[in-house]
């Protein structure tokens, strides 16, 4: 009821704007700067819901149009002297630089969250926010020593805000992933696990992942990892009476790595996938051949498997990955191959019945990046 009453509030300081007319300028620019992010902000949100949630929040009231709350978000940032002005920046960088990005909307714009940002870091060149959105957009377009130092500067920056610090960790957790830096990555999964308590699951699985990555494979490593993928099931939280997607996948992968006998199929490259990661890859096209050399390394260890009950599914994972890799080197052809293979492969799945979709979808992205719409909603809509 408070989110309504707020929302409400919003709509009529909204309505107050485009009729009053202000005497002083100054006063004007600061209540604009924060009308506009607020009922911007809403729209933005609500617009990402799920359509049936979004179609009862309508019915009760709100709105979600993405194109107008941007629009308002940007007329607030662009007030740069307004007192909610930093803020309405703040979030239009989270949407183009994190959101879009992490859930593959299609619709994030680097640059534009790059000229937002400017301004920002010259008024507040310590800021720690923005030092990490500095660091966020240097990740995403690839430049992932850049971004690490800038994520540093922003955990030196600041003591007192440590959740900040665990942000900062785990974006710099998956950019030692991205260059295969697979101990580097696991330091930060440590850490977090040690100082986050957003999921310590997660965070225990992915330094599990890593450390089965790393080029150390003595039995006191895997020891170690068995330890530590004990602890995985028993430490899932529930979010308002539900379990997080990721720690339900975690538990599952854990649970196969104990039945196939302490082992997993490039289980750090899957997470990536899952994470959006190869959209980062695709930027810096040199990050894709050290991982497409595991991948082929472990097609020709898992091909010569035949004991194994998963060998399909193992195989076809290895399919996706490399294709993933494939459109990294802008290799339409051999990735279509790639993904194509892995769809013929339907019927001797046992477990990942959900690579077959995931191929389906990624021919469809891989049309459309093509020049393809048709073709791109064909295979979009097969997926479905």
């Amino acid at each position: 009821m408070r989110i309504k009453q707020c929302y409400k509030s919003y709509q009529e300081c909204y309505k107050i704007l485009e009729r009053r007319r202000f005497q002083d300028e100054r006063m004007k620019m600061h209540f604009e700067s924060g009308v506009r992010m607020g009922i911007g902000a809403f729209n933005l949100m609500i617009s990402m819901l799920p359509p049936r949630i979004l179609r009862l929040l309508e019915f009760v009231g709100f709105t979600g149009d993405k194109a107008s709350g941007l629009a308002d978000l940007e007329v607030s940032s662009n007030l740069h002297n307004g007192l909610r002005a930093p803020l309405a920046s703040i979030i239009l960088m989270s949407y183009h630089a994190y959101i879009s990005q992490v859930l593959g909307n299609g619709d994030g714009n680097i640059n534009f969250a790059s000229s937002i940002l400017k301004p920002c870091l010259e008024q507040f060149p310590k800021g720690a926010l923005f030092l990490l959105f500095a660091a966020r957009i240097q990740e995403v377009n690839g430049q992932l020593d850049e971004a690490l130092g800038l994520y540093e500067q922003s955990i030196d920056s600041q003591s007192s805000w440590r959740h900040l610090h665990h942000l900062c960790y785990w974006q710099m957790m998956w950019c030692s992933a991205f260059k295969c830096e697979w101990l580097f990555a696991m330091k930060y999964a440590e850490v977090l696990s040690r100082e986050s308590s957003w999921s310590k699951s997660t965070y225990l699985y992915l330094k599990g992942i890593f450390m089965l990555m790393s080029e150390d494979q003595s039995a006191a490593m895997t020891e170690h990892v068995v330890a530590i993928f004990t602890k995985v099931p028993e430490l899932k939280v529930r979010v308002a009476g539900k379990s997080l997607p990721i720690e339900k996948f975690a538990i599952r992968r854990v649970q196969r790595f104990f039945a196939q006998g302490n082992r997993l199929t490039l289980p750090a490259l899957e997470v990536i996938y899952i994470w959006n990661g190869f959209a980062i890859i695709y930027k810096s096209a040199p990050l894709a051949e050290p991982i497409l050399q595991l991948i082929e390394a472990k097609v020709a260890e898992v091909s010569g498997d035949g004991q194994s009950k998963t060998q399909a599914d193992d195989l076809g994972l290895c399919l996706l990955l490399k294709a993933m890799c494939l459109v990294c080197r802008r290799d339409s052809a051999g990735a279509e191959a790639c993904l194509r293979e892995l769809v013929s492969m339907e019927k001797r799945l046992v477990e990942d019945k959900h690579l077959v979709p995931y191929a389906v979808a990624e021919m469809g992205f891989l049309a459309l990046r093509d020049g393809k719409p048709r073709e791109a909603q064909s295979h979009l809509e097969a997926a479905l």
